[in-house]
Parts: C-alpha cells; structure tokens; sequence
C-alpha cells in the first residue's frame, strides 16, 4: 500500500511559489537584522509563572523562535523551546522528544504546559494535546497546515526526508485535521509564503479559533499582533 504524502509541489505555479518563498525567507534575514518592535509587557497581561513550550518549524529550530521565547520570559512565564537542533520532520526521536517536554514540565510544576507550535511544531503540538489533554493547557499554533496534503515549495525536502518519519504519525494523517480537546488558537496568513492559508483553517467551534494577521510565515511568531494575542490567550482560563 502506498503511503500517503503530506505535500506537494505547487506545480501549477512553480515560479510564483519559489519567488514567495524565496521572499519569505528575505523577510525572516531582515526581521534578524531589524526586528519589529514587539507589545510591551505593560500593555499586555502579566503570566502566571506556567510552562510554554515552543515548539519549531520543519528545517529550523529554537534559533527561529528565540524572540517570542525571551519576550514570553520576560512576560512572567517559564517559556522553553524544545533545545535538540533542528527540526527535520515527525521522526520518531523528535515526537519523542516533544512527549518527554511535556512529561517533564508537568512533573516538575504540577501544572498543566500551554503548547506554540510554528509550522509543523504545531502539528506535534496539536497532537501532542490529543495523546495527554490532561497535561495541556492549551495550543497556539502560527501558520501550521492541518489540511492535507498542502501545495508547499519546500515539498521536495520533505518528500527526501518522509523514508524517516514516524509510520505512526504518518498513519495519523486523516486525523489531523479533528481539533484536541483544548482550547486552540491558530494564526494563519494571507501572505504566507510557504504554506498555503486556507490549509491552516481550523473547523471553529467552542475553544476554537482562526486569527488572521498580515506576516510572512517564517516571522509569524514576532508579529506584534500576534505576540499580544498570544499573551491574551495564555493569560485567560483554561476553560
């Protein structure tokens, strides 16, 4: 039986696709060098002291989310990235990997762990809180796809890459789009050029939410409306 891809290449528009993924990428070099302003802390309501996980993208790692995190430590919260390099897809170290975060966060506090993911970080984070809703808070993800399979220009690296993802996560993928029973917010992007918008539509009901903001979909996590609504979400009860 063949197994089933979670992308494509947009092959309908290959020039387009590169030229907003090349640009998406020049805009994550000028955020390094000249970063947008991010909400003051005063304007946005203090953490409680909670464990945030924030998990990265596919081909980037805690380097790509070290601006929300220290803006999150400074807010009030124990905000960790997932610290094992590179994301290089849903293998079966970094699943594990992800699952021990959490495990350890929960022992250590006795308090449920709120979960960003940015990209296919989100994916775990998504499932992670189907596995353990117990242990989660809730879920924050920036520009993940939940629609598959999703026309991406970065599907050549993960179709070289799939021959090590995880056969169970793989086999998950018909259920990727049913939300945990956590709360969950997803911010998606029109200008997104890696991943297509509508693949990052949640179906909303209670607890569940679509935010749209105008940002590339590798600076998501620094755009600074979507820093304040973060803050917003994190802060409100878990109910």
């Amino acid at each position: 039986m063949t197994t089933p891809s979670f992308t494509s290449f947009p092959g309908d528009r290959p020039l387009g696709a590169a030229m907003g993924a090349a640009a998406d990428i020049a805009s994550f070099v000028a955020e390094l060098l000249r970063p947008q302003p991010a909400p003051p802390h005063a304007n946005v309501p203090r953490g409680d002291g909670h464990t945030v996980l924030v998990l990265p993208g596919f081909m980037t790692g805690d380097w790509a989310t070290r601006r929300l995190i220290a803006w999150l430590r400074d807010a009030g919260y124990d905000a960790r990235g997932w610290g094992r390099g590179i994301n290089w897809g849903p293998t079966p170290a970094a699943l594990t990997r992800c699952a021990a975060l959490v495990d350890e966060a929960n022992r250590r506090t006795g308090r449920k762990v709120s979960l960003i993911g940015r990209s296919l970080g989100g994916l775990f984070a998504r499932e992670l809180a189907k596995d353990a809703p117990a242990k989660i808070s809730r879920v924050i993800t920036l520009g993940t796809p939940v629609r598959f399979p999703i026309k991406t220009p970065l599907s050549p690296f993960a179709e070289t890459m799939s021959g090590g993802f995880d056969p169970g996560f793989t086999r998950r993928m018909p259920d990727l789009l049913r939300n945990p029973p956590v709360p969950v917010t997803a911010f998606y992007s029109r200008s997104d050029g890696i991943v297509p918008w509508q693949s990052c539509l949640l179906d909303e009901a209670p607890g569940v939410e679509n935010i749209e903001v105008d940002s590339p979909h590798t600076i998501m996590g620094s755009h600074p409306v979507a820093m304040r609504v973060i803050a917003e979400r994190l802060a409100a009860p878990a109910g």
